[in-house]
C-alpha cells in the first residue's frame, strides 16, 4: 500500500475473517493518508514474506500473531504488526504483546485510536531507548514499570483538558497542560515531545490561538503514541 504524496511508500495488509472488520480498517486507513490495502481473510491468504504495516485480527489468546511476527522481514524499518482483538480485556493486550504485536486495538476500530497506534513508527524520537534503559537501571523493571504506569493513568485526564481547553480557546490551561507535559518528558528522555510541548507553550502565550490549538491536538496524540510505547515496553518485561 502507499501512502500519500510526500511520505515513503509503505506496503500495507489487512487480516482479519470478518469481512466488515477489513473494510473497515481499508477506509480509516484511507483516511490516515493511505490510497489503498490488500485485504484477506486469513493468515494463508497473505504472502509468505510480510512487511510494512499488517493489522490482523485475532482472538483474546493472541493465536496466529506470533506466526506472522515471525514472517515479517525484521530489516525493515516500516515493518508493524498491529492486532485487532474483540474483547477490551488486559490479559488480551498482554498476549498479543507478547506474541509480537507492536500494538493492538479493539474492534470495532475508531479513527484516533489506529492513528496513535501508527504514531510510535513515524515519531520514534519520542522513545528514548537510552534514556529508559538508565530508569531501569536506576529504578529497576518494577520502578520504571511504576512510572511508565503513572504517564499512562495520566493520559486520558490530559486528554481531557487538552480538549476541554481547545473547545474553550483556553490558552492558560493549554500553557500549564504543556508545561506539565514537558516536564514528564523530560524525564523520560523524549527530547522530541518535550521540544513539541516548549512550541505549544509558547504559542498558548503568544498566540495566535489557532497555532496554539492545532499545537495542542499534536501534543497529545505524540504523548498517547508515547504512552502506547511504553505500555510495550513494560508488557515485554
Amino acid at each position: 500500500m502507499n501512502a500519500e504524496a510526500g511520505t515513503e511508500a509503505m506496503d500495507c495488509l489487512v487480516i482479519d475473517a470478518d469481512a466488515v472488520s477489513r473494510r473497515l480498517a481499508g477506509l480509516l486507513l484511507k483516511r490516515l493518508g493511505y490510497t489503498s490495502a490488500v485485504s484477506v481473510g486469513t493468515a494463508e491468504e497473505a504472502p509468505g514474506s510480510l512487511g510494512g504495516l499488517v493489522l490482523a485480527g485475532t482472538d483474546d489468546r493472541a493465536e496466529g500473531i506470533a506466526a506472522l511476527r515471525s514472517r515479517m522481514d525484521p530489516a525493515s524499518g516500516q515493518s508493524r504488526l498491529i492486532a485487532m482483538v474483540a474483547a477490551a480485556s488486559e490479559e488480551a493486550r498482554r498476549a498479543c504483546l507478547r506474541a509480537g504485536a507492536d500494538a493492538v486495538l479493539v474492534k470495532p476500530l475508531a479513527l484516533q485510536e489506529l492513528a496513535a497506534a501508527l504514531a510510535p513508527a513515524a515519531e520514534a524520537g519520542d522513545f528514548n531507548a537510552e534514556a529508559w534503559g538508565e530508569l531501569l537501571e536506576m529504578f529497576g523493571a518494577d520502578g520504571a514499570a511504576q512510572l511508565a504506569g503513572a504517564v499512562i493513568d495520566d493520559l486520558p485526564v490530559q486528554q481531557q483538558r487538552m480538549a476541554a481547553a481547545i473547545r474553550d480557546q483556553d490558552l492558560p490551561s493549554l500553557k500549564r497542560i504543556a508545561h506539565a507535559l514537558r516536564g514528564v518528558s523530560l524525564q523520560l528522555g523524549a527530547g522530541a515531545l518535550a521540544e513539541l510541548c516548549t512550541q505549544a507553550e509558547a504559542a498558548a502565550a503568544a498566540g495566535p490561538a489557532s497555532t496554539a490549538t492545532e499545537l495542542g491536538a499534536r501534543l497529545i496524540a505524540r504523548h498517547e503514541a508515547l504512552a502506547e510505547r511504553l505500555r510495550n515496553e513494560t508488557a515485554r518485561r
